[in-house]
C-alpha cells in the first residue's frame, strides 16, 4: 500500500512537470492562432508545374491577367438615352478615376468612333453618346442598334442598361483588395444610384471571407454544443465535461497556431479543421476516458487504471490517429496548394490531438480525485442485451447479409460509373445568395462574366499582323462568337475592322477585314503609327508572335466547356489554314477546368495508397495477410455506398467534394482498427472465435455506435453551411460514416466468423 502510495506522488510529480510544459507551448500557440487571417484566392487552386499554367504565366507578361476586372451594371427605367442618367453616369465615372488600385476606367460613354471629315480632308473623332445633346439622341440609338463593334455589347437598349469596365491593379493582394471593393461600395452609396450591379474577382473574394468567417465560428460552436451535450449525458459529471473538451479545444488551437507559424491563413478548406479535430480528437478521448473508468470500476488505483487505460487502448488509439493521419497526408499528392494545406494540417492536428489526449488527460486524472462511479448497470445491461440479441441474428444469417453486400456492390459499382465532375463559377454560393443574384444578371444581360483567352500564334516567320494570319484569324473569330458564345471580344483583327469601316465613310458593311490584300496591306500602313498604344499591345505582343483574342461569356460549367473546345478543335481542323496558325486557350478558367479533372485521379491514387499502407499496417500488426484483407474491406463498401448514392443522384463532383472520400476513409477506417484491436485482445487470452468475436462485438460496439454518433453530430454542422461544397462534404461525410458503423457490425463480424472456419 505504501509503495502505491509513493508510485503514485512521483507520478502526481511528473505529471505536473507534463501539465507545465504544455501550459507553455500551448500558450505560445494559442497566442499565435489569435493572429490567423482569413484568405480566398482562387489562384491557389492552380495544379503546380503544371505546362498550361507555365503557358498562361508567360501569357499574362505579354498582356494582362484576365481576371483583374470589375462590372458595373446601371439600370435606368426610362430608358439608356436619357439626359439626366447618362450626365449622372458621367459624372460617376470621373469618381471611379479617384478609387484607388485601379489601372483603367472603361466607359461606353467615353468612347468614340472615326469618321472621315467633311470634304475627305482626313478624320475626325465623334463620341458614341452626345449626353450633351439630345437631338442626336435619335441618331446615337440607331447607330448602336445596327453596330456589331465590341462597344455595342455595353449597352443593352431593350433592358435599358449599360455597364462600366473597371480594370484594377495586376494580382491584387488581399488588402488592397479589400480597400478597392470597400471604396467601391461606398463610392456607390453615396451617389444614390437608383439600380446598381457590381460582379467582379475582389467582390467574390471579400463575399467568400465573410462567409467563411461566420462559418468558421458557427460551425465550431455547433460542434462544442453536441459534444457538451455527449458528455453531459454520457457522464453527468463536471470533470466529464471539461477534461475532454478541454483536450480537444486545446488540440484545435494548438493545430491553428501551427498554421499560423508556417504563414499559412485560413481557407475554405482549412475552416473544416476545427469541426474534423473537434469530434475525432473527441473519438480518441471517450475511448481512453471509458477505459480509464472501467478500470476505476473494477477497483484499480489510479496509476494502475492510467496504465492499463494506456496500455489496452493506447494503441489502438494511435493507430486511429496514424491511419486518419495518413488518409490526410495522401492529399499532398492533389498538387493544389489549398488541398495540400488541408490535408498537413488536418494530419498534424489529429496527431496532436493523439499527443495531447496520452500526456494530458492522464496528467489530469493523477491531480484531481478519483472519480465517483455512476451505477450504470441498468444501461450496460441494455446495450449488451441490444447487442447481443442483433450479433445472435446475425451469425444466423450470415449467407442473407453477404449476399445483400454482393448485390449492394454490384448496383453501387454501377452508380459510381455515372459520377461526373463539374464546376461552375461561385458555385459554392447558394442562389439568395447577393453574389450570386448579381452573377446571374450579369449572365442574363451582358453575356456573362466568365474571362475567355485564346492565344493566336502564327506559323514561324510569320507575324500576327500578316494578311493570312488575320483572315484565319477572322474565320476563328467569327466562329467563337456564333457558336462558342464569346461576348464582348476583342482579337487583332479588331483595330484593322476599324480602320477598314472608317475609310469607308463609316459604313456598317465595312467592319470587316478587306478581302483584298493590297486594301488590307495599306490599311496597315495607315495602323503603324497607333502600334505603340496600349490598346494595340493589350492584344498583339511586342514581338508580334503572339495575338490575343478576348472576351467573356455565359459559364455553362466545365464539363459543357469540354464539349464546346472539342468542337472548336474540329472546326479548326476543317476550316483552319494549319500551316498559317495555331491556337491555345488559356486563362484562369480553362486551368482550373483542367486541374479539376484531374482532382478525382489524384484522389483515388491517394486512396489506393492510403489502403495499401493501412493493409501493410494492419498486416504486421496480427502478423497475417488474411487479417490485412479483413481490415480493408470493411472500408471501401462505407466509400463504394457514398459513390454508387452520388452517382444515381446526378450530383456533380467538383475539386472541394471529391475530398469527400479521403476524409471518410481516414476517419471511418477507426473504428475497424478498435474493433480488430480489441478481437486481437481477446484472441490472446485463449478466447475462442466466437466468443471472442461476441465479447468485442458488444464492448466496442457500443464505442464505435457512440464515436459516431459523435462525429455525425460534428460533420453534420456542415449541412448548414452556405457554401454548396462544404454542405455535400457534411452530407457524404455522415453517410460514410452511417455506413461504416453498419459495415464494422455487419460485415466485419461475418469476415472474422468465415476466417476461422
Amino acid at each position: 500500500m505504501e509503495e502505491q502510495i509513493k508510485e503514485e506522488i512521483k507520478w502526481r510529480k511528473y505529471s505536473r512537470y507534463i501539465l507545465a510544459g504544455l501550459t507553455l507551448v500551448l500558450l505560445f500557440l494559442g497566442y499565435s492562432s489569435s493572429k490567423l487571417e482569413f484568405d480566398y484566392d482562387f489562384e491557389k487552386f492552380f495544379p503546380q508545374e503544371d505546362s498550361d499554367l507555365a503557358f498562361y504565366e508567360d501569357y499574362r507578361e505579354k498582356f494582362e491577367n484576365d481576371n483583374d476586372f470589375i462590372l458595373l451594371g446601371f439600370v435606368n427605367e426610362n430608358g439608356v438615352f436619357d439626359q439626366e442618367f447618362l450626365q449622372e453616369i458621367e459624372g460617376f465615372t470621373v469618381k471611379l478615376r479617384t478609387l484607388p488600385h485601379l489601372r483603367e476606367v472603361i466607359s461606353p460613354l467615353e468612347m468614340s468612333y472615326f469618321e472621315v471629315s467633311p470634304g475627305g480632308m482626313g478624320f475626325r473623332k465623334s463620341p458614341i453618346f452626345h449626353v450633351d445633346n439630345p437631338a442626336k439622341y435619335p441618331s446615337d440609338r440607331e447607330r448602336l442598334e445596327k453596330s456589331i463593334e465590341p462597344v455595342a455589347e455595353m449597352v443593352n437598349l431593350e433592358n435599358n442598361s449599360l455597364i462600366i469596365v473597371l480594370k484594377n491593379k495586376q494580382i491584387i493582394n488581399k488588402d488592397d483588395s479589400d480597400e478597392l471593393a470597400t471604396e467601391l461600395q461606398n463610392l456607390i452609396e453615396l451617389e444614390g444610384l437608383d439600380e446598381v450591379h457590381v460582379m467582379g474577382k475582389i467582390m467574390g473574394q471579400q463575399e467568400y471571407i465573410s462567409v467563411m468567417k461566420v462559418e468558421f465560428i458557427t460551425f465550431a460552436s455547433i460542434s462544442i454544443f453536441v459534444l457538451i451535450i455527449f458528455l453531459i449525458i454520457a457522464y453527468r459529471a463536471i470533470w466529464g465535461i471539461l477534461i475532454p473538451l478541454a483536450t480537444v479545444l486545446l488540440a484545435v488551437i494548438g493545430s491553428l497556431g501551427f498554421m499560423q507559424l508556417s504563414g499559412t491563413p485560413l481557407n475554405m478548406m482549412t475552416t473544416l479543421l476545427p469541426v474534423i479535430m473537434l469530434v475525432v480528437g473527441m473519438s480518441d478521448v471517450v475511448h481512453l476516458v471509458s477505459k480509464y473508468l472501467e478500470e476505476i470500476r473494477y477497483g484499480r488505483t489510479k496509476t494502475v487504471a492510467i496504465k492499463n487505460m494506456l496500455k489496452k487502448v493506447g494503441v489502438a488509439t494511435l493507430l486511429t490517429s496514424l491511419t486518419t493521419a495518413l488518409g490526410f497526408v495522401t492529399l499532398i499528392g492533389v498538387g493544389m496548394e489549398p488541398i495540400q494545406d488541408f490535408g498537413i494540417f488536418t494530419a498534424v492536428g489529429v496527431l496532436l490531438a493523439f499527443v495531447l489526449s496520452i500526456l494530458f488527460i492522464p496528467s489530469i486524472f493523477l491531480n484531481i480525485k478519483k472519480p465517483k462511479i455512476t451505477d450504470s448497470t441498468r444501461v450496460q445491461t441494455a446495450w449488451e442485451q441490444g447487442l447481443g440479441r442483433f450479433f445472435i441474428k446475425l451469425c444466423r444469417n450470415q449467407k442473407a447479409v453477404l449476399v445483400a453486400y454482393s448485390i449492394l456492390t454490384i448496383i453501387c459499382i454501377v452508380g459510381a460509373s455515372r459520377i461526373k465532375f463539374d464546376y461552375f463559377l461561385m458555385q459554392d454560393l447558394g442562389e439568395d445568395q447577393p453574389l450570386m443574384q448579381e452573377l446571374r444578371y450579369f449572365q442574363k444581360q451582358f453575356g456573362g462574366i466568365r474571362p475567355f483567352e485564346m492565344a493566336v500564334i502564327p506559323a514561324k516567320g510569320k507575324e500576327v499582323t500578316d494578311y493570312d494570319v488575320i483572315r484565319e484569324t477572322e474565320k476563328l473569330e467569327k466562329y467563337l462568337d456564333t457558336e462558342y458564345g464569346v461576348n464582348q471580344m476583342i482579337s487583332p483583327t479588331v483595330p484593322f475592322k476599324f480602320a477598314n469601316k472608317t475609310l469607308r465613310n463609316g459604313r456598317d458593311e465595312y467592319y470587316k477585314i478587306p478581302d483584298n490584300e493590297k486594301r488590307f496591306n495599306y490599311l496597315k500602313r495607315q495602323m503603324e503609327k497607333f502600334e505603340g498604344r496600349e490598346e494595340f499591345q493589350q492584344i498583339v505582343s511586342a514581338d508580334k508572335k503572339v495575338g490575343r483574342v478576348f472576351g467573356r461569356m455565359v459559364d455553362p460549367g466545365s464539363k459543357a466547356m469540354l464539349a464546346l473546345n472539342e468542337k472548336l478543335e474540329s472546326f479548326y481542323n476543317e476550316n483552319i489554314d494549319v500551316s498559317v496558325l495555331t491556337y491555345k486557350l488559356t486563362g484562369t478558367p480553362v486551368i482550373i477546368d483542367e486541374a479539376g479533372r484531374h482532382v478525382s485521379k489524384n484522389i483515388i491514387i491517394g486512396l489506393l495508397f492510403a489502403f495499401l499502407l493501412i493493409g501493410i499496417s494492419m498486416g504486421i500488426l496480427f502478423k497475417s495477410v488474411k487479417m490485412a484483407f479483413i481490415s480493408l474491406v470493411p472500408n471501401m463498401f462505407p466509400i463504394l455506398l457514398t459513390a454508387g448514392f452520388i452517382g444515381f443522384s446526378g450530383i456533380d463532383l467538383n475539386m472541394s467534394t471529391s475530398l469527400v472520400f479521403t476524409v471518410a476513409f481516414g476517419i471511418a477506417v477507426d473504428d475497424t482498427i478498435h474493433f480488430l484491436s480489441r478481437y486481437r485482445q481477446e484472441m490472446t487470452q485463449g478466447r475462442t472465435n466466437l466468443f471472442a468475436l461476441r465479447r468485442t462485438f458488444i464492448s466496442t460496439g457500443k464505442a464505435i455506435i457512440i464515436t459516431t454518433i459523435i462525429l455525425l453530430g460534428g460533420f453534420g454542422s456542415l449541412i448548414f453551411s452556405d457554401f454548396l461544397s462544404t454542405f455535400y462534404i457534411g452530407l457524404f461525410v455522415c453517410m460514410t460514416l452511417v455506413f461504416a458503423v453498419i459495415t464494422d457490425l455487419t460485415l466485419l463480424p461475418m469476415m472474422l466468423l468465415k476466417k476461422r472456419k
